[in-house]
């Protein structure tokens, strides 16, 4: 799912997921932030804010709020929004 776009809105989208069941054990599913770039084709990976690479076709997108979130996910968000924002 799509949260908000702090880039480019034309080029970039901040979007939430996290491993789908079975790829992972239940207690490392966490939820990560992406980065997207709208202009990719065909990625068989994405990385997430805080660097861990998840494969494509093993991304369950979520809603705003599910999920356990990634901790370093999380930190290097506000960083990012509060560069957007000028803070």
């Amino acid at each position: 799912m799509i949260i908000q776009d702090f880039q480019d809105p034309s080029r970039t989208v901040l979007a939430v997921g996290r491993l789908s069941v079975g790829l992972i054990g239940e207690s490392r599913r966490s939820a990560h932030l992406f980065d997207l770039d709208v202009d990719s084709k065909r990625l068989t990976s994405l990385t997430s804010r805080c660097g861990d690479e998840l494969p494509v076709s093993g991304i369950e997108w979520l809603a705003l709020g599910a999920g356990m979130p990634c901790e370093r996910c999380l930190g290097l968000g506000v960083t990012e929004a509060s560069k957007a924002i000028g803070a």
